[in-house]
């Protein structure tokens, strides 16, 4: 049975030259800037208030659109975690439209929030 091999850690002088390295491939133009980090908490409360807004227009042909485009289709190469993020929301709302019209035809108008919680949402944030 092989034994596997670790690899050794780099030493401070080689991280300087591959650092170097890396500067002056982006100078050329050979490898892109590094990119500057995404604030998501700051992102996330910008989106949903404008979202906010948005939805009172009620217009949602842009955000089934938007959707749309999100989505993977038959070309794209690997799934990213963002749509993994999308198809979950997708699944999340069939599945509140199914609960929801299960409770109406049991003749019920009102639910447990926890129970929607416990049946529905859970499940689908644990995938």
């Amino acid at each position: 049975m092989a034994t596997k091999t670790k690899s050794k850690k780099l030493t401070a002088g080689e991280k300087k030259l591959r650092q170097k390295a890396r500067e002056e491939l982006r100078k050329e133009g050979l490898i892109p800037p590094v990119k500057p980090r995404l604030n998501r908490k700051k992102f996330a409360q910008e989106v949903a208030k404008e979202f906010e807004d948005f939805m009172a227009l009620s217009d949602f042909d842009y955000l089934l659109r938007a959707i749309n485009w999100m989505l993977p289709h038959e070309y794209t190469r690997e799934i990213t975690a963002e749509q993994i993020g999308i198809l979950k929301a997708l699944r999340l709302a069939m599945d509140i439209k199914k609960f929801i019209g299960e409770k109406r035809g049991q003749g019920e108008t009102q639910y447990d929030v926890m129970e929607l919680y416990d049946k529905v949402v859970a499940p689908i944030l644990k995938l």
